[in-house]
């Protein structure tokens, strides 16, 4: 047992709360025993304590108390250390870790596009799971949208919208194949989802008809053609392309390091953005990792050999990830290139009803 006690020596450890070392008594198992960390045990006697008693490396053979913190400093000193900046913890080469195993998460996804006058947004709500992982870390997980829709604020109202929202269907549930460092690599369920497009294709042509109806059809059997031809057409996906974008990686020594991101502004089309990333050492003030890509757009040239000024845009996206398991809460993206009609999009993807969301 140990016991604290106040000396009857005329002298400063009258002051203070005290501990009497005990035969034996070593800094650590003092420490232990008060449930204290043995550099805060250390440090604050050392700053009122006579010069001879100092503690070093461990107590001196002749200390006989040890001056301890009252409760009120202790108090004081959590409230400090809470005040505190809480680092990211990095795995090796300061690699964000990529942990999704048994996850199931549910995110609310907004896209807002502006071409010229027009500007379009559409709400959905998307499913994502894990399911496995292999021996060359490589993950598969599924991907579920519901089939509520909502654009401009509404339902789908129009043919064009409709038929959109319903051949997409064929789609879901989606398998697709992530890397370790969470980019979107693959689509693993390819032939399943062939497999649905006869009852779809049905359904769509027993409620619409007219050209609008054909074309959409053409397109969506183009795209299912073959397992090439579906993950071309799936990458101007926003929620695959942001949501699944490689930043789980490593962010040297100075936090940050350059790189380029290619984004499907443009429907089948990449435009290429030379961004700066870095990620912040400090969770944020909602206790969250944050990572940024900021950086301007690489024109191709061809404009400037025919005697056209270079088109100018940017690209800018901030995540948010929790920081024990590494998994996004929340991002925004956000690209644009001036064209003679200026394009824009936005895409916003949070995290809902963390409490329903599974970890296990």
């Amino acid at each position: 047992m140990y016991y604290l006690e106040n000396s009857d020596e005329e002298s400063v450890y009258d002051k203070h709360l005290t501990y009497k070392v005990r035969k034996g008594d070593t800094l650590q198992s003092v420490a232990d025993e008060l449930g204290i960390d043995s550099q805060e045990l250390r440090r604050y006697h050392n700053i009122y304590c006579p010069l001879p008693d100092l503690i070093e490396a461990d107590f001196k053979s002749y200390l006989k108390f040890v001056i301890l913190a009252s409760e009120e400093t202790k108090a004081k000193v959590k409230e400090e250390i809470l005040k505190k900046p809480k680092k990211v913890i990095f795995g090796n080469d300061y690699k964000i870790p990529f942990l999704s195993e048994k996850s199931t998460k549910t995110y609310k996804a907004k896209y807002t596009t502006v071409a010229g006058s027009a500007v379009d947004v559409i709400e959905m709500t998307i499913g994502v799971k894990w399911l496995a992982t292999d021996k060359n870390k490589y993950h598969l997980f599924e991907i579920n949208r519901e089939k509520e829709i909502y654009v401009n604020g509404s339902p789908p109202d129009s043919v064009i919208q409709e038929l959109e929202a319903k051949t997409a269907e064929v789609l879901y549930p989606l398998k697709i194949v992530v890397d370790e460092f969470g980019k979107w690599v693959d689509i693993y369920n390819y032939d399943e989802i062939e497999s649905r497009w006869p009852k779809i294709k049905r359904e769509v042509l027993d409620y619409y008809e007219g050209e609008v109806a054909e074309t959409y059809m053409e397109q969506t059997e183009y795209a299912l053609e073959n397992s090439d031809t579906l993950l071309e057409s799936l990458r101007s996906d926003y929620f695959l392309r942001t949501f699944f974008n490689g930043i789980h990686v490593g962010y040297t020594g100075v936090y940050s390091f350059e790189t380029e991101v290619s984004f499907p502004l443009e429907k089948d089309e990449e435009s290429v953005f030379k961004v700066k990333q870095k990620i912040d050492a400090v969770l944020d003030d909602n206790d969250l990792i944050r990572i940024e890509q900021k950086g301007d757009y690489v024109d191709t040239g061809y404009d400037v050999i025919y005697g056209y000024a270079p088109w100018k845009g940017n690209f800018s996206s901030v995540y948010f990830l929790n920081p024990d398991s590494y998994n996004i809460e929340k991002l925004n993206a956000q690209c644009n290139i001036e064209y003679d009609e200026p394009i824009k999009a936005t895409i916003e993807i949070e995290l809902v009803k963390k409490e329903e969301n599974q970890d296990n």
